[in-house]
C-alpha cells in the first residue's frame, strides 16, 4: 500500500473552484473539472526536511496530490493543466473507486525563468488495486528522489543508465514513442493496402522501424 512518512502528511483539500480562477481554461476541460473529479486533496509535502534528506537546488519540494475520480476514462489533460500553474513538481495519486493509478510528469525548469517550467513527458502506471501500489522512497537528495519517482511510475518506458541522466533517457523514450506510434500507423496502412508489393515495401518500413527501438 501507498504510504508516506507522517511528518509529511498535510492533508488540505483543494476546491476545485480555486483552479479555474488561475487557469485558462477550454470549455473541454472544465466540463472534465466538473465530470471527471470528485476531489483534490493536497495529501503530503516531501522536502529534504520532512524526509531526511540532503537539499536540492534543482527540486526543493514535491506535492502529492491524491485526486478521486467519478470515472478511470477521465481526461488527462486536467492533471497537466493543473501541473502548468504550480511552481513545484507533483506527485498525482488517482483513485477510483479502491483501485489506485500514479502519474507524474517530468519537467524541467526553464534556463532563463525561475519557477517557470516545461513539461517534457507524462507518466502513468496502470490501475491496480490500492493494497498492491508502492512507491519506493529512495535517493541521497531530493531530486534522486523525484528521478527516482519517474523511473518507478515509468516502468519499462524509460530505461535507467548508469551513464545517461535523466533528461537524456526522456528524450530517448520520447523518441521511441513517436517510432512505435509510426510503426502503429504504417501496420495500420498495410492492412488497407491490396497490393503486394506495397505491401512488402511497408513490412520493409516496419522492419527498419523496428531495429532502432
Amino acid at each position: 500500500m501507498l504510504q508516506f512518512p507522517p511528518s509529511t502528511q498535510k492533508h488540505t483539500r483543494l476546491p476545485k473552484e480555486s483552479f479555474y480562477a488561475q487557469m485558462n481554461l477550454t470549455n473541454e476541460l472544465k466540463r472534465s473539472f466538473v465530470e471527471d473529479i470528485e476531489s483534490i486533496i493536497w495529501s503530503n509535502i516531501l522536502t529534504s526536511d520532512s524526509l531526511n534528506t540532503g537539499k536540492s537546488d534543482v527540486v526543493k519540494q514535491i506535492d502529492v496530490l491524491n485526486v478521486s475520480l467519478k470515472k478511470r476514462d477521465c481526461n488527462y489533460k486536467i492533471f497537466e493543466a493543473i501541473e502548468k500553474i504550480i511552481p513545484r513538481h507533483l506527485l498525482f495519486v488517482l483513485k477510483h473507486d479502491n483501485d489506485v493509478q500514479l502519474l507524474v510528469h517530468y519537467k524541467e525548469e526553464h534556463e532563463n525563468a525561475k519557477n517557470k517550467y516545461r513539461i517534457l513527458q507524462c507518466y502513468k502506471t496502470e490501475w491496480e488495486k490500492a493494497e498492491n501500489v508502492y512507491l519506493n522512497i529512495s535517493g541521497l537528495d531530493l531530486e534522486r528522489i523525484y528521478h527516482n519517482f519517474v523511473y518507478q511510475i515509468a516502468g519499462n518506458k524509460l530505461q535507467k543508465e548508469p551513464e545517461i541522466d535523466i533528461s537524456e533517457a526522456v528524450d530517448r523514450s520520447i523518441e521511441k514513442e513517436k517510432i512505435r506510434k509510426q510503426i502503429e500507423r504504417l501496420e495500420a496502412k498495410k492492412r488497407k493496402e491490396n497490393q503486394f508489393n506495397i505491401q512488402i515495401e511497408i513490412s520493409n518500413k516496419i522492419k527498419e522501424l523496428k531495429k532502432i527501438l
